[in-house]
């Protein structure tokens, strides 16, 4: 399950589960935390498709040690 909380007063932590905290990504800018956003919902979208028996055409770009998908392609059923 993901969540999304939107809060740049990091006082309202504490008030959080502690197991829950762990698991909190704070981003630096709000671009960023769209961009992750989009890339968790491409990810679902590839796992979906997979599972359906879907074929589909993965578009990955790796930069300083990381990894984005920059697009998705269904190509058609198997």
């Amino acid at each position: 399950m993901e969540m999304v909380f939107c809060d740049q007063d990091e006082k309202n932590r504490a008030h959080i589960s502690k197991w829950l905290r762990l698991s909190i990504r704070m981003y630096g800018s709000f671009e960023k935390s769209l961009d992750e956003l989009r890339s968790f919902f491409r990810e679902v979208k590839i796992n979906d498709g997979f599972a359906e028996g879907k074929d589909l055409v993965v578009s990955i770009m790796s930069a300083m040690g990381e990894e984005q998908i920059c697009a998705l392609k269904d190509i058609g059923p198997k």
